[in-house]
């Protein structure tokens, strides 16, 4: 296969064109599996991820109206560096094409892959090793943690390190809280120890978080599909995350940078390709 049949973001394919929600759902384990065969990992970050995750909370997610008209619009993975150099071929033999000058801008960080026809997603994006936008979530030691996805913890941590966090993510957030235990633990929860250890030596991602948290328990009110009931257990999941962070000890370096507060920047500015 050659890369030079044109790239095409989502939103400029016509509807009659796309693919049907299931083909995602579908083509992000299979991906998985054969990538699995060739001894890569490849994990679903994104909405993907949160219907693998929380199958029986798919119907109440789509009231949320946080999906658009095509529903998914790529395949987000994390995958680690050291399989960077297997995946061109690996993507190119699952029917996947790339662009040259994306891959030689952002090759080392970032592969983008695209296809057409209905059996295949229009983009699959992969970060390598860390997703280092706003703040860093670091993947080291911790895509094994789920078969399919990354950690519901990881997951958590891609929303909360938003800035500029927009209703969509809020959305995702309140599921994750709606639909996931907090614990001390990877398995099947959120891991709200490994998160305040991590905030406890970066002011700003601590920063970043705890506004977020305190967003999405603002925004409940704005999603009329979510019950009393559900808004509580969104609100209170919320305050046992913001207690176990502000519990935690925090560093030195987290009370230096604490003192000049957002007088100057705490976050990385990010622009997407």
């Amino acid at each position: 296969m050659t890369a030079d049949r044109k790239f095409r973001l989502p939103k400029d394919i016509p509807l009659d064109e796309y693919p049907k929600p299931e083909v995602f759902l579908t083509e992000g384990r299979r991906l998985i599996d054969e990538a699995q065969k060739q001894g890569m990992i490849l994990r679903v970050m994104g909405p993907i991820a949160l219907h693998y995750h929380f199958p029986d909370y798919v119907e109440l997610y789509g009231h949320m109206e946080r999906l658009g008209e095509r529903v998914f619009t790529d395949i987000d993975y994390a995958a680690y560096g050291k399989h960077r150099g297997k995946l061109v071929p690996f993507f190119q033999s699952q029917g996947y094409d790339y662009n040259k000058r994306l891959m030689m801008l952002f090759g080392q960080t970032r592969h983008i892959y695209f296809a057409s026809g209905a059996d295949r997603v229009p983009m699959v994006d992969i970060f390598f090793d860390k997703l280092d936008m706003n703040h860093c979530v670091d993947y080291k030691n911790r895509l094994e943690i789920h078969p399919y996805c990354v950690s519901l913890t990881d997951l958590l941590l891609q929303k909360l390190q938003i800035v500029q966090i927009n209703d969509k993510d809020l959305k995702d957030m309140m599921l994750l809280l709606l639909a996931a235990q907090v614990s001390d633990t990877d398995q099947g929860a959120i891991n709200g120890k490994y998160v305040a250890r991590l905030f406890s030596d970066d002011w700003g991602f601590y920063y970043t978080a705890t506004t977020n948290l305190k967003k999405v328990q603002d925004a409940v009110e704005s999603v009329p599909v979510l019950t009393a009931g559900h808004r509580k257990v969104i609100r209170d999941k919320a305050n046992q995350l913001l207690e176990v962070i502000d519990q935690a000890p925090k560093s030195g370096k987290w009370q230096k940078r604490a003192k000049t507060g957002t007088s100057k920047p705490w976050y990385n500015d990010v622009s997407d390709w």
